[in-house]
């Protein structure tokens, strides 16, 4: 394999990445807009009708909200892996390339 097509290959990997990682930031992205939803919920709850509010009711979103946010920094360390993985590989691919 010549080096021009080494580099193509890199780039291509590069791209294919790229687009994983779009599509995993907007299932992030859609996680969080659903636990930001729920909080602000509580927040309409405590203002309108604080008196009303059964406490089992905040438990219950709150636990909700716990649990989305645990899977949340799952998948956020899960990601940083992913990405300290490639990024050591293609740096040694490229310091390969550099040294022929």
């Amino acid at each position: 394999m010549e080096r021009r097509e080494v580099l193509l290959a890199i780039t291509e990997l590069k791209s294919s990445i790229d687009k994983r990682f779009d599509t995993l930031e907007q299932q992030l992205d859609k996680r969080l807009d659903s636990v930001d939803e729920q909080l602000y919920k509580i927040r309409q709850k405590l203002e309108l009708d604080g008196e009303e509010l059964q406490s089992a009711d905040i438990g219950e979103t709150f636990g909700d909200i716990k649990k989305q946010l645990e899977v949340l920094r799952y998948d956020v360390e899960y990601v940083a892996k992913i990405v300290n993985e490639c990024d050591r590989k293609l740096y040694r691919v490229e310091k390969k390339l550099e040294m022929d």
